[in-house]
């Protein structure tokens, strides 16, 4: 009996041993407390975490070692709901001083029906941040591969949240399962040729080549024969050889900027649309082709029609399926995750392990209005990392160039009540100066407008969801200016 007792203590302690090994080998921070607050648990992953040894923390009061009410926010929680906390964010200090910043996983621990102690599974956000720069790297870098037809996109990889972008992929999905030319029209930087690729992949065209040319890049004495190809004596040097409208057989040409081509080269593509045949420069015969036309423009053609400079014939074979995408002003919650896409993008091409935005900085990034879009969103996030400092964690204020922040005050000033003084003479900081004219701008519009929030949000040229955002952000109720 005494044999079989003296056995089991050794495999105990043998499991016992194991279990640390185990726990220990984990790269997640380990750490469980029991109901009291004493630290029971805590191993080598989470003193990698904390900057901090085992031996300084096992034992001890989890309020001695941490600042409140965040040291006990997770125990407490749990104790008190006696229910999991799954994928929470908490930024926190230890007693040394160090910011800790972490998602973390809390679950109950039972022993006869009755909780005696709390364990949390812990990883840190630069460790996750890293990984996903990784991740992101060894995407972006294996879809060009992956992807014989020249896309680097697809639907899939367009970021945002808001109504707006997600209707308009929704609407490029459906546009995607047909044959008909589209038309994609926005602002310049709001992502045009991303959705073009993005439609070619999802369509039925999506395993033949996708084509891409910029009007505006090419020089209209080389247009026609970059279009539509040349034969062997059409012009000094010229050899055989097939045009983009060809060379996208079976798949999709792009027109972006369509806007710039010359009359001559629209009165072509018009008859290249109508009749499904290219005739190459110095050719005496046609080819048919068969190509999916996709154009693009950031101009109203409309009002281009009707001043002569491009045809109306043409316009209306280009615009049978007309695709808006929203200007980033219209959808500012889409800012902070458009960021921190940038944020891992640059992670990795900069060698850094920046995983957040300041507060002060990302209100600031929400209430300029983007005349560039998404383009001038990912230059600035560029600019900033640029000059941060190697072991920085965080983009601030003051990382952001001088040359944004002047272009932000003009950008607002031009809409700027004139109840509100100059910038420079409130002494007062950027961020709260700012929202002091974004929230006098909409009260006074509201005032005009008796409350009306469609009227409101026309004039001040954004959409009603933008506006609807901005109240909710603010706290102003359109109803306050309602007439009674």
């Amino acid at each position: 009996m005494l044999e079989h007792k003296q056995k089991s203590r050794e495999e105990l302690s043998r499991e016992n041993r194991l279990l640390h090994e185990i726990i220990d080998a984990i790269s997640e921070g380990v750490y469980a407390a029991n109901k009291d607050g004493t630290i029971l648990i805590y191993n080598q992953a989470f003193e990698k975490i904390e900057a901090t040894k085992r031996s300084n923390m096992l034992g001890r009061k989890d309020v001695d070692v941490y600042s409140l009410p965040s040291g006990t926010l997770q125990r407490m929680a749990v104790m008190q709901s006696k229910k999991p906390l799954l994928e929470q964010y908490m930024t926190y200090h230890l007693y040394t001083g160090k910011r800790v910043d972490i998602v973390y996983n809390s679950y109950p621990f039972f022993e006869d029906g009755e909780l005696t102690a709390v364990y949390s599974i812990n990883r840190d956000i630069p460790s996750i941040n890293e990984l996903l720069t990784k991740v992101v790297n060894c995407f972006d870098q294996n879809k060009s591969k992956n992807r014989p037809n020249g896309t680097s996109f697809t639907l899939d990889d367009i970021v945002g949240i808001s109504p707006l972008i997600k209707q308009a992929v929704k609407q490029a999905r459906r546009i995607a399962t047909t044959a008909s030319t589209v038309m994609i029209y926005g602002e310049t930087g709001t992502g045009k040729e991303l959705f073009a690729q993005g439609i070619h992949n999802a369509s039925s065209y999506s395993s033949r080549p996708f084509i891409a040319v910029n009007c505006a890049a090419i020089p209209e004495t080389l247009m026609e024969s970059l279009l539509m190809g040349t034969v062997k004596g059409a012009f000094s040097g010229a050899i055989d050889a097939p045009g983009l409208c060809e060379q996208a057989e079976n798949g999709t040409l792009f027109l972006d900027e369509i806007n710039s081509l010359s009359i001559p080269l629209q009165a072509k593509l018009l008859r290249l649309l109508q009749d499904k045949k290219v005739r190459r420069l110095g050719d005496k015969t046609e080819r048919k082709i068969n190509c999916r036309i996709l154009s693009a423009t950031n101009q109203n053609l409309y009002e281009a029609a009707g001043s002569g400079s491009f045809r109306d014939d043409l316009l209306y074979r280009l615009t049978p399926v007309v695709l808006h995408i929203p200007p980033l002003r219209q959808r500012p919650e889409d800012i902070p995750v458009l960021a921190q896409e940038f944020i891992a993008r640059f992670n990795e091409q900069l060698h850094l392990a920046i995983h957040q935005i300041s507060p002060d900085l990302l209100e600031l990034l929400s209430l300029y209005k983007w005349p560039g879009n998404v383009r001038e969103l990912e230059h600035v996030i560029e600019s900033a990392m640029s000059i941060v400092e190697s072991t920085a964690t965080e983009v601030v204020l003051e990382d952001l160039p001088a040359f944004l922040i002047k272009r932000m005050l003009n950008n607002l000033a031009e809409k700027k009540p004139a109840t509100l003084p100059a910038a420079e003479t409130t002494g007062k900081p950027l961020v709260e100066y700012l929202r002091q004219c974004e929230a006098e701008l909409i009260h006074n519009t509201l005032r005009l407008t008796n409350g009306n929030v469609s009227d409101s949000a026309r004039q001040l040229g954004i959409s009603r969801q933008d506006l609807h955002y901005r109240l909710r952000k603010l706290g102003i109720k359109s109803s306050a200016y309602k007439t009674k």
